[in-house]
């Protein structure tokens, strides 16, 4: 036995006739299986909602990593940017160092 929807056979079914029967009666079709007005069967629609909202939080969770990314690589800049900074003094401090010992040196 097939049930068709109300839209697809151009009849809608009568509720005071005897042989209308309840879609969730039948065995062979659950209501998940009637089609849609569109023909789709709403299976099919809340799947493809489903994929939907898992395709959107896909989108979000790799905009999520992009932004993570780039606080990592802006973050690897600025302690680059230290450590530069840290080599410069340090040397600066060596080198004055070592003069200020040669010339007490050379003093004696």
């Amino acid at each position: 036995m097939t049930l068709r929807h109300p839209s697809q056979d151009g009849s809608a079914p009568d509720a005071a006739s005897s042989n209308a029967e309840d879609p969730r009666d039948a065995d062979e079709v659950g209501p998940t299986d009637w089609p849609l007005p569109s023909g789709l069967p709403i299976g099919a629609a809340a799947g493809g909602r489903a994929q939907g909202q898992l395709l959107d939080a896909t989108k979000q969770m790799q905009e999520t990593q992009m932004s993570f990314n780039l606080q990592y690589l802006q973050l690897q800049a600025q302690m680059q940017h230290e450590n530069r900074s840290y080599t410069a003094v340090s040397s600066i401090m060596r080198t004055k160092r070592g003069t200020v010992r040669n010339s007490i040196s050379n003093v004696r």
